[in-house]
C-alpha cells in the first residue's frame, strides 16, 4: 500500500515539476508594447535635441543623453525587426 501513496506523490510532484506554467506570449500584444516603448524613447530623443536648441543643455549632455538611451533603442529596434513590424527598417 504504501508503494502506491509513494508512486502517486512522485506522479504528483513530476507533474508540478515538468508542467510549463508560463503561458504563451501574445506576440501582437508584446510588439504593440515594444513598439510604445521605442515611442517613448524616439520622443526623449526629440526632448533632448529640444532642450539644446532652446538652450537648456548643452551640447555634451544631450550627446551624453543619447548614448543613454541608444541601446536600449536599438535593442528594441532589432526586436521589432525580427517579428516583422514596419517602420523599423534601415
Amino acid at each position: 500500500m504504501e508503494w502506491v501513496v509513494l508512486a502517486v506523490v512522485a506522479g504528483v510532484a513530476a507533474l508540478l515539476v515538468g508542467w510549463p506554467w508560463t503561458r504563451p506570449v501574445d506576440a501582437p500584444t508584446a510588439s504593440m508594447a515594444l513598439a510604445e516603448r521605442r515611442e517613448m524613447l524616439l520622443a526623449d530623443l526629440a526632448e533632448l535635441d529640444l532642450d539644446l536648441a532652446e538652450g537648456r543643455i548643452s551640447a555634451a549632455d544631450r550627446l551624453e543623453g543619447r548614448r543613454a538611451l541608444a541601446p536600449e533603442l536599438r535593442a528594441l529596434s532589432e526586436q521589432l525587426r525580427a517579428l516583422g513590424q514596419p517602420g523599423t527598417a534601415r
